[in-house]
């Protein structure tokens, strides 16, 4: 049986006073959504989700490297 370990990781605080400084100007409320580190146990995969952030039914991606990856 597989066990998959999920491990959150957490947004620099850099790039989350960014986010919410630019949604603060617009008079807008994000969603924001930290990513996840998946591990398959006993095994040397692994998959990074990036973090999300939902501005006005948009959807941003931004992976560890703190650059937007798709709009």
């Amino acid at each position: 049986m597989l066990n998959i370990i999920k491990k959150e990781i957490n947004m620099s605080k850099e790039l989350l006073s960014k986010i919410e400084w630019t949604c603060k100007m617009k008079k807008v409320k994000p969603k924001i959504y930290n990513g996840n580190l998946r591990i398959i146990e006993h095994t040397n995969l692994a998959y990074v989700e990036t973090h999300r952030v939902i501005i006005k039914d948009k959807l941003y991606l931004y992976s560890l490297m703190n650059k937007i990856i798709f709009i």
